[in-house]
């Protein structure tokens, strides 16, 4: 048996279709955990909507807010399948998702600890979905130090994972934002191989609510995770690693127009290296941000209300 553990937090317009994309599976062995982690909209009550209507049960907890690691190991706890699939509330699955995913550990064995799959982004506005992985290599095989640095991914809302692993590792660190990250190095780190399959079976929504709050929270996150296994790598690695994270930062800030916290990280990254590289790639990598600064002070306020506004619209 499957156990598919959604964890969920506001966000009553999405987690009716999470849910129905579970239990419209080919694979018929799943058992549906929902677990609303303190919500303060109506998310609870869409949740128990949907199962009063559904010829399908499941399990609904409900819990005081404690982030997503809280919610999953809560979801866990509570599971009782041989495998553990994970689901964010705003995205779903495509409907052979499951079955595919336990044929490949059927065909793997027990030396895979976990398997992911690649996906589509859909956007809000209905535009085609667009390939999740991109120019991202994926985790395959034996990656521990390529997950550590951050070198490959896995699609977070794809994974699968054997309940005895799960137990093994421990479940996920409540005290990271990026818990997802840094589970996957600790399946890794227990000496397991990772499976993919590179055609798409979940699609993730494209939003953009708290982006950029999210970006500034994950940045101690990889420092965290790198630490916990700083005696397998040596010197020169961990500190090309380090480096590496705080260039990632630099760029990902700059993505999502967080000027302040990419200069942080290039700035950082310069006092390290102690060289003019870094400096280079901020101005690159915040052009539009630079060209802003050298605007009058009345034309940048006006700009900054109208960024804002935008982004009030688009979280209605």
């Amino acid at each position: 048996m499957v156990s598919v553990i959604i964890p969920a937090y506001n966000h009553d317009k999405y987690v009716e279709r999470a849910i129905r994309s579970v239990l419209t599976q080919t694979y018929r062995h799943i058992e549906l955990i929902v677990v609303d982690d303190g919500s303060t909209d109506n998310t609870l009550a869409v949740i128990e909507q949907v199962r009063s209507k559904s010829e399908k049960d499941f399990k609904i907890i409900a819990k005081k807010n404690g982030g997503v690691s809280s919610a999953l190991n809560a979801g866990i706890a509570a599971s009782h399948g041989e495998y553990i699939a994970i689901l964010a509330s705003d995205d779903w699955f495509l409907p052979e998702k499951i079955a595919r995913q336990i044929a490949m550990f059927s065909a793997a064995g027990p030396t895979t600890g976990m398997v992911h799959a690649n996906g589509l982004i859909q956007s809000e506005d209905g535009g085609a979905p667009v390939n999740l992985l991109g120019s991202y290599r994926p985790a395959e095989g034996l990656c521990f130090k390529e997950l550590v640095a951050r070198g490959v991914t896995a699609i977070a809302p794809s994974i699968m994972v054997r309940r005895s692993v799960v137990d093994e590792v421990g479940g996920f660190d409540e005290t990271l934002v990026g818990e997802d990250l840094d589970f996957y190095a600790a399946v890794a780190a227990h000496g397991y191989a990772i499976g993919f399959d590179p055609t798409p079976q979940i699609v993730k929504s494209a939003r953009a609510d708290n982006l950029a709050t999210r970006v500034e929270l994950f940045f101690n996150d990889p420092f965290i995770t790198l630490a916990k296994y700083r005696d397998r790598f040596t010197a020169a690695e961990y500190l090309a690693m380090e480096n590496g994270f705080y260039a990632g930062m630099g760029r990902a800030s700059a993505g999502v127009g967080e000027f302040a916290l990419s200069w942080k990280a290039y700035l950082t990254l310069f006092r390290r290296r102690r060289n003019a590289a870094p400096l280079v790639e901020f101005a690159a990598q915040n052009a539009r941000y630079l060209v802003l600064a050298a605007l009058p002070r009345p034309l940048r306020s006006r700009l900054r209300r109208a960024r804002a506004d935008i982004r009030s619209k688009a979280d209605r």
